[in-house]
């Protein structure tokens, strides 16, 4: 449910982008890498703990990867200011999707961490 809510904001807030300026391309285009890379990366810790011990340490190398590639991006994409929305509503709409996302984020880096 909480994924499902967190998808429907960021998605939402895809299509409040596209009709904003356009200096947004690049920050939409961020969020959609940043979606795929998230996806990715909990595909990966779900399957972590059934693997056996020889294919865990790939597993949390591909995960690094993905860590390392968006992360980046998260910092970037968290650092649109209120300057660059065409009203309030759509700029307080964009917080609450960024903070899910990075909530999201939070998780998995926690996640990462407890994984023997």
């Amino acid at each position: 449910m909480i994924k499902f809510i967190t998808l429907s904001i960021c998605l939402n807030l895809l299509a409040s982008l596209s009709v904003a300026s356009d200096d947004h391309s690049g920050h939409s285009d961020d969020l959609l890498f940043l979606l795929q890379h998230k996806i990715a990366i909990s595909k990966l810790q779900k399957k972590h703990l059934a693997l056996p011990p020889s294919e865990q340490n790939s597993n949390r190398q591909q995960q690094t990867r993905h860590f390392n590639k968006a992360l980046p991006k998260l910092t970037r994409y968290m650092a649109v200011p209120e300057s660059r929305y065409p009203n309030l509503d759509m700029y307080a709409q964009s917080l609450k999707s960024r903070s899910a996302l990075l909530n999201d984020y939070a998780q998995l880096l926690l996640q990462f961490y407890a994984q023997p």
